[in-house]
């Protein structure tokens, strides 16, 4: 029989799941700066100067897409490229880390690693996959250029091994204490 959770232990896995969740948002962070760099040494610009999109993840869309969200919940959009870029900040981080605390629930269910790693990684790609089109003006998947499909595939592995690796190391602590 599984032991119930109370509040304290509900608050505590939350917690877990964020904490991984902005581990796993860094990791793909830094692979994206990473990708800029790289590639703006190859074209010989730097990093400001580069005029396509490398990462959906990591564009303008992103934006495009909580400002669609926020002006049908609450009739509000940044207007100004600072708020613009605030916004961007806010849901890359809050986003990413919110939704690390899905890969406690699915560790729970699932009971071990790597099949909640796994189902984290499939469920972070079908959302990027989703939400990009519905409300980041982005081509439906089947339309991506590939480099672009293959970029969200690596990221987002690299965004679910990240929050699973470091959850999985908390999980381990709490066991220990």
């Amino acid at each position: 029989m599984a032991a119930r959770w109370g509040t304290r232990d509900l608050a505590r896995e939350a917690l877990r799941g964020v904490v991984g969740g902005a581990a796993g948002t860094g990791a793909m962070a830094l692979a994206a700066e990473l990708r800029r760099r790289r590639y703006a040494r190859e074209h010989g610009i730097g990093t400001g100067e580069i005029d396509t999109i490398l990462d959906y993840d990591d564009s303008d869309h992103v934006v495009i897409a909580a400002s669609t969200l926020l002006r049908h919940v609450v009739g509000w959009a940044p207007r100004s490229p600072r708020g613009r870029q605030r916004l961007f900040w806010v849901v890359h981080w809050g986003y990413g880390s919110a939704v690390g605390a899905g890969h406690v629930v699915l560790a729970r269910a699932l009971g071990r690693e790597p099949e909640a790693g796994l189902a984290f990684f499939a469920g972070s790609q079908v959302m990027a996959l989703g939400l990009f089109p519905v409300l980041g003006e982005t081509p439906p998947p089947w339309r991506w250029e590939r480099r672009l499909l293959v970029t969200s595939f690596v990221q987002h592995g690299i965004y679910a091994g990240t929050v699973a690796a470091v959850n999985t190391a908390t999980a381990r602590l709490g066991r220990t204490r």
